[in-house]
């Protein structure tokens, strides 16, 4: 077992920064997420430590080892792709012995730990069929056998159910996770679905175009989001945002949007005067943190109109209208209105988030 550390790692392709100043420490055994968007650099920040890209600059350490100039056979990982780059030819049992016969291991040994990879993964009985005889997760469990029979010490796996289907990425997702707590090994896991990285890994990293935005544990990169973009992309639905604007000072002090004014608790005051936040700023609102009640009649903090509505089993997302603005609000399934209906919408001041405008930064 090992940890893996980058340390002040940048990457160019020609001109174009891919990652920019990375610094991260995978602890042992730990199962790391690196999670964003399309092009934030993920998947570049998994090929340098798999070695199959070149570092451009700073280093990388697995344990006290410097891995930057070793090839990616002797640095004893293990990597798993979306694609499953199986050979269609082999089977099962072929595919899976086939780094050990790289490793001239011999073919008792090589049996042994085949069928014991493929009875952890409930895949034994398939182990004489060929690649076109699979279903897309038992593809994946394969590929994944690939890799945990070299009993490797540290695991990559570049976003490796991202094309299943929804059913079947939720059992896989407890798949891996069980997995990595049964071989404890260093593991990390790149993705840019958020419901993967919150579910599955101890720590997340968030990154945005080439830079980490923060590095916390699920529950601290949801409640306690850095910057307006960690806010906004963790989380389903996504928080709703508001340009408000602070009125007052001290225990009088309020965020006021057109017809809403929202005192602040006297903590969430100090922290705003303390911070030297500006008199313009973005209000951040889960959609689990707001209440709605039908009518005119209301006495709620907001006035607004039923958008749509859509259920989702045991819960409804209500989309509704106030001003120029649209709030998605998430509660348990009832009967309400019609899309136009009047609406009000109460806030939990106690979860409220507010971001410098400019900069994006959180105050809270």
């Amino acid at each position: 077992m090992t940890s893996v550390t980058i340390k002040d790692v940048w990457k160019y392709y020609g001109k174009t920064m891919a990652v920019k100043e990375l610094n991260i420490e995978v602890r042992d055994n730990e199962f790391l997420c690196l999670l964003g968007p399309s092009g934030c650099g993920k998947s570049s920040t998994l090929r340098m430590l798999a070695g199959l890209e070149f570092i451009s600059s700073g280093e990388v350490f697995f344990g006290d080892l410097k891995v930057n100039d070793i090839p990616p056979r002797d640095r004893d990982i293990a990597m798993v792709f979306e694609n499953y780059a199986l050979y269609p030819h082999k089977t099962v049992f072929e595919n899976m012995a086939n780094p050990l016969k790289l490793q001239r291991m011999n073919k008792t040994d090589i049996k042994e730990r085949v069928v014991w990879a493929a009875q952890m993964l409930e895949i034994e009985e398939l182990l004489q069929r060929k690649p076109v005889e699979l279903s897309g997760g038992q593809k994946q469990r394969t590929a994944i056998g690939r890799a945990i029979v070299r009993e490797p010490k540290v695991f990559l796996f570049d976003e490796p159910i991202a094309h299943l289907d929804a059913k079947l990425r939720s059992h896989m997702r407890g798949e891996l996770k069980h997995l990595q707590r049964r071989l404890e090994t260093t593991t990390v896991y790149v993705t840019h679905d958020q419901l993967e990285g919150m579910t599955m890994a101890d720590r997340i990293a968030v990154m945005h175009e080439g830079v980490l935005q923060q590095l916390g544990t699920p529950g601290e990169i949801y409640n306690h989001p850095v910057n307006e973009f960690v806010a906004g992309f963790v989380g389903e639905p996504p928080m709703n945002f508001l340009d408000c604007r602070i009125e007052g000072a001290g225990d009088s002090a309020s965020l006021v949007y057109d017809n809403m004014n929202l005192a602040l608790g006297g903590e969430q005051s100090r922290i705003l005067e303390t911070k030297g936040a500006a008199r313009e700023v973005r209000l951040g609102i889960r959609p689990d943190d707001l209440t709605i009640e039908m009518g005119t009649d209301h006495g709620l903090e907001l006035s607004a109109k039923i958008f749509v509505t859509e259920p989702l089993g045991g819960d409804m997302l209500i989309e509704a209208d106030f001003g120029q603005d649209r709030m998605t609000i998430k509660r348990k399934i009832a009967e309400l209105g019609q899309p136009g209906d009047a609406c009000g919408i109460a806030v939990n001041s106690e979860k409220l988030h507010v971001f410098d405008r400019d900069t994006g930064e959180a105050f809270f």
